[in-house]
C-alpha cells in the first residue's frame, strides 16, 4: 500500500506540474491578464497574447544511422532511426519567459537489434539507445514531452523552473543519440563580468534511450548496471533512497587565457563528487600553447543509498579520486593535444550514466571511465576547423589500461584494457540548405592481449567497429 501511494503521488505530480505551467501560459495570454499589467496612469501594455505569438518556434528533424561490427562470429547490429520535434520559447515579458518542446522517434530499419547474442547471451548496447531500452519491442510509439519551463531573467540573474536542459562536466544532455537527457527542477544562474555562478536542484529526469520520466531515486540503474564490489550483479535499481540531486558550479573566464571551473554534485543520501579544472593558454603570433589540469574526489554519504551494501549504489566508505592533464599547440585552426587521466585504486569512480557523460580530457566517444578505479589513460587528440566550408574534423587515439575484468572491486562493467580510435567529421550547410548538418563518427576499440579476452567481456566492449551517420535539420 505504501508503494502504491508513493507511485500515485508521483503520477499526480507529473499531471499537476505541467497542468499548472500550461494554465499559467493560458492565463498570461488572456485579456484578463492584460488588464492586470497597467502603468500608474491606467494604460494597458500590449496584449500578452500578441507578445507570445512573437515567440520563436524551432523545428528539428533528425535521422541517425548506426551499426556495430563485433569480433568474428559475435553478433553485429545495424539500425536507422528518424524523428522530429518542435520547441517554443516565448519572448521575455517583464523578465519572464515560458517554453516547451516535444519529440517523436520512429524506427525505419533494424538488424539483430533485439536478438541476444547466441554465444554470450548479451544484448545490444549502442543502437538500442536510439529507442526505448526498457521496451525493446517499441519501435513506433516513441514520443515524449521534454522541456516545459518558466524562466525569469533580471540583469545577470536567470532562474528556470521546470523541465529543462542542464549542461555541466558530469550532469548534462549527452546528446549523442536521438534524444538528450532532460532534468526537472530549479536552476539559478548568475553572471557578472568574468564570473558565472550556477546552482540547481533536480528531482526527476528523462534520459536518452527512454521515453519515461523517473524520480532521481528510480533513475539509478535504468541502464544495465554491472557488478557490485562483492562480484554479484548490482541490485540497486529501485532500492536507492534519495530525494534528489543538487549541483553548485563556479566558472571564471578571462580573455587572457585563464579558465577555472569548480563543481560539486550532491546525490542526496548517496554520494558527493567534487571536480575542478584549471586551464591556461598563451599565444605568440599565430601559435598558441594550451595547458590544463583537472581533478576529482568522490565519497559516499550515509549508507550509499541503502543500508544493505548489496543494494547500495556506492559502498559505504568507498572513496575515489583522480587527476588528468593536457598540453598542446594550436595554429590556424589546427589543435593538437596530449591528454592523460589517472584514477586511484582506492575505489570506483561512480556517477549514474543516466545523468550524463563525464568530460575528462582523455574522454573519447563510445566509452567511459565511469565504474572504474585504477585507470591509466593516454590520449592524443587532433582538431581542425574550417570557416569555408563549415567543416570540423576531430581525431583521437588512446591507450587505456584498466584493472582486470575479474577485479570487480575496481572494474564495474568488465571492460578490458584497450586501444581506442575515433574519427569525427561534421559539416554545416550554407545557403538554401542552411540549418542542415551532417556528422560522421567512426570508432574502433581493440583489446590489449586479445587472445586472453573471453567473448563475454569482448562483445559490445572491445574488438569492434562502430559507425554513425547523423543528419540534423533545424528551421
Amino acid at each position: 500500500m505504501k508503494e502504491l501511494w508513493k507511485k500515485g503521488k508521483e503520477r499526480i505530480g507529473f499531471i499537476w506540474r505541467p497542468a499548472l505551467l500550461l494554465s499559467l501560459i493560458w492565463w498570461i495570454s488572456s485579456p484578463v491578464a492584460a488588464s492586470v499589467f497597467q502603468d500608474s496612469l491606467g494604460r494597458t501594455s500590449p496584449r500578452l497574447a500578441d507578445s507570445l505569438k512573437a515567440g520563436t518556434i524551432d523545428f528539428h528533424l533528425r535521422t541517425f544511422v548506426m551499426g556495430t561490427s563485433n569480433w568474428r562470429a559475435l553478433t553485429d547490429y545495424f539500425t536507422t532511426a528518424t524523428g522530429g520535434g518542435v520547441a517554443y520559447a516565448s519572448p521575455r515579458f517583464k523578465g519572464f519567459q515560458v517554453g516547451f518542446s516535444g519529440f517523436f522517434v520512429f524506427q525505419l530499419f533494424e538488424h539483430n537489434l533485439r536478438v541476444p547474442d547466441p554465444t554470450t547471451g548479451n544484448v545490444n548496447r549502442y543502437e538500442i539507445l536510439l529507442y526505448d531500452m526498457n521496451d525493446f519491442q517499441n519501435s513506433k510509439d516513441l514520443d515524449r514531452l521534454e522541456h516545459l519551463y518558466i524562466s525569469y531573467k533580471n540583469g545577470g540573474l536567470t532562474t528556470t523552473f521546470g523541465r529543462q536542459r542542464v549542461n555541466s562536466p558530469f550532469l548534462n544532455e549527452q546528446d549523442n543519440r536521438m534524444r538528450p537527457n532532460v532534468f526537472s527542477g530549479l536552476t539559478i544562474d548568475y553572471q557578472k563580468q568574468n564570473w558565472e555562478f550556477m546552482g540547481g536542484w533536480y528531482n526527476h529526469v528523462t534520459m536518452r534511450g527512454t521515453v519515461d520520466w523517473y524520480t532521481v531515486s528510480d533513475s539509478y540503474g535504468v541502464y544495465p548496471f554491472g557488478r557490485n564490489v562483492f562480484g554479484s550483479s548490482s541490485s540497486y535499481h529501485g532500492n536507492v533512497d534519495s530525494r534528489g540531486l543538487g549541483l553548485l558550479g563556479v566558472n571564471y573566464h578571462k580573455e587572457k587565457g585563464i579558465d577555472l571551473q569548480i563543481w560539486n554534485y550532491l546525490a542526496e543520501n548517496v554520494f558527493s563528487l567534487h571536480y575542478m579544472k584549471l586551464e591556461k593558454s598563451w599565444r605568440k603570433g599565430k601559435v598558441g600553447l594550451l595547458s590544463g589540469l583537472e581533478g576529482f574526489r568522490q565519497y559516499s554519504i550515509n549508507k550509499g543509498g541503502n543500508p544493505d551494501p548489496g543494494k547500495a549504489y556506492i559502498v559505504p566508505g568507498e572513496n575515489a579520486w583522480g587527476v588528468g592533464a593536457r598540453i598542446g599547440l594550436s595554429s590556424r585552426g589546427h589543435e593538437f593535444t596530449f591528454n592523460n587521466l589517472f584514477h586511484s585504486s582506492s575505489g570506483r569512480f561512480l556517477f549514474p550514466r543516466e545523468w550524463g557523460r563525464e568530460s575528462f580530457y582523455a574522454s573519447l566517444p563510445r566509452e567511459r571511465f565511469e565504474g572504474n578505479g585504477g585507470v591509466r589513460a593516454y590520449v592524443l587528440k587532433y582538431r581542425k576547423s574550417w570557416q569555408k566550408p563549415s567543416l570540423i574534423t576531430n581525431l583521437g587515439i588512446g591507450s587505456i589500461a584498466q584493472p582486470s575484468v575479474e577485479n570487480y572491486q575496481l572494474n564495474k562493467y568488465g571492460v578490458p584494457s584497450y586501444y581506442h580510435f575515433t574519427g569525427d567529421v561534421g559539416y554545416a550547410f550554407k545557403g538554401n540548405l542552411e540549418g542542415l548538418e551532417l556528422r560522421f563518427l567512426l570508432v574502433n576499440k581493440t583489446s590489449k592481449g586479445r587472445a586472453e579476452v573471453s567473448d563475454k567481456y569482448r562483445i559490445n566492449r572491445v574488438d569492434l567497429w562502430n559507425a554513425n551517420l547523423v543528419m540534423d535539420y533545424r528551421f
